[in-house]
């Protein structure tokens, strides 16, 4: 994460509200690491991030939504990533490239972990989690203003559509889906094989899974 020297020329009322979504960020990730998030309550975050209840909810109007939040600054990083990548990358090579930017998340593995869940009972479409201007720049200064309605509506399943279509007019797929059916099975494929290598990890599931694709 950058400092929040970045932040220099906003109000103080929206440092303080960047500083503090974040801490509570971190102290959920933190927590992670001794249990599972079902089993974090709102107190525990309270008393380690130093903030009254209060202020939580001012934040976050459910314990989920810290995950939402994540979800929400992880794709946007996904997203900026893809845009360096060469138009001659293969299609299995992005989705190696994704693959290994799930497990570069060490701090938030579980956060990972739960996306599953977050894809079938919320869905990134239901996502109320959005960034202020204040956090796009904390978090990606790159970005323009005039982008921040396009960054705060984008889901992995959008990314994945693109990438799909993409994929299939250059005939890298031959399974009579369409993207939004596509993006669904590379959803499965990616998580999948997440889970698969967690339970084997002798085994790169990810080659497995991707021999559907010429089905």
């Amino acid at each position: 994460m950058m400092m929040y020297q970045s932040l220099e020329n906003f109000s103080l009322r929206k440092i303080n509200y960047v500083k503090t979504r974040t801490t509570i960020l971190k102290t959920t990730a933190n927590l992670l690491k001794q249990k599972e998030f079902l089993d974090i309550t709102v107190d525990e975050i309270c008393q380690k991030a130093q903030i009254s209840r209060g202020t939580f909810f001012n934040y976050f109007s459910t314990k989920e939504h810290i995950f939402h939040y994540f979800i929400r600054i992880f794709t946007i990083k996904i997203a900026l990533r893809m845009q360096k990548w060469n138009d001659k990358m293969s299609f299995e090579d992005k989705l190696d490239a994704i693959y290994e930017w799930f497990l570069e998340e060490k701090q938030y593995t579980k956060f990972i972990s739960s996306y599953i869940n977050f894809v079938l009972t919320v869905g990134e479409e239901a996502n109320e989690m959005k960034l202020i201007d204040a956090e796009f720049v904390y978090f990606f200064d790159d970005i323009k203003e005039e982008e921040y309605a396009y960054y705060n509506d984008l889901t992995l399943n959008k990314l994945f559509m693109q990438i799909c279509k993409d994929a299939k007019e250059k005939g890298e797929i031959n399974l009579p889906y369409n993207e939004p059916e596509l993006s669904s099975l590379v959803i499965g494929v990616i998580t999948g094989s997440y889970l698969s290598d967690h339970v084997n990890p002798e085994q790169k599931h990810l080659k497995v899974f991707n021999r559907i694709w010429k089905d």
